[in-house]
């Protein structure tokens, strides 16, 4: 197996806890699991389908109100359109960027299937808790750059493993079944520059925000 990201190739690992096969590459610090280790597209949407949260759920708010303050609230004034590209079956996010005045388009593979984008560019893209769960990280990472306008925004959410495996056997993160693919901010560097990005800024956690070049 290859790296997906820089196409290294790679030797396996096993999660003993869940018996599940990953792959770790010690040049762009990308970490994913074995595709004969996923879950079947039924169990996905069912995974999917817990997420029930809504405007009404205040912590689910809060998170998005701090996810917005830290990663692209300094560049609002640049911005004016929005995709949500994974919104999940609550669109929270989107309705909060609406509240303060953006236009907001949204895609998800399950609940808003229609490629809304297609044919257009924006001035921010945001991805929360999304691209864990995709298979082709570099291939979305170029349908990004293709629909953000030049100088824009790519903002993302999703957890930061530690970059050692004796951790990461241990990490809550990725026992979730449909998580498949994980990232340091050094990943995100490497998927800059192959994508016309460049890393804006990051919280060695969880958020990072590119550019557009």
């Amino acid at each position: 197996m290859n790296c997906k990201i820089c196409n290294k190739p790679l030797k396996p690992f096993v999660d003993e806890r869940n018996n599940w096969e990953f792959f770790h590459c010690t040049e762009c610090e990308f970490i994913f699991k074995n595709p004969t280790c996923y879950v079947n597209k039924t169990d996905e949407l069912k995974q999917y389908q817990n997420h029930n949260n809504t405007i009404e759920s205040s912590g689910y708010v809060e998170m998005f109100e701090k996810f917005i303050d830290a990663t692209f609230y300094p560049y609002m004034p640049e911005i004016k359109t929005v995709l949500e590209f994974g919104s999940g079956p609550g669109p929270v996010l989107s309705e909060l960027l609406r509240q303060r005045g953006l236009d907001v388009d949204i895609y998800d593979k399950y609940f808003s299937p229609q490629k809304i984008y297609e044919n257009k560019k924006y001035d921010l893209i945001t991805s929360t808790e999304v691209i864990e769960h995709i298979d082709n990280p570099l291939e979305v990472f170029e349908l990004f750059s293709k629909h953000i306008k030049k100088g824009g925004y790519l903002a993302l959410m999703t957890q930061f493993h530690k970059n050692e495996m004796k951790n990461f056997k241990k990490w809550w993160y990725k026992n979730d079944p449909t998580h498949i693919c994980f990232f340091r901010p050094h990943t995100f560097k490497i998927l800059a520059l192959a994508c016309e990005f460049e890393v804006v800024k990051h919280d060695n956690v969880k958020n990072v925000l590119l550019r557009k070049l």
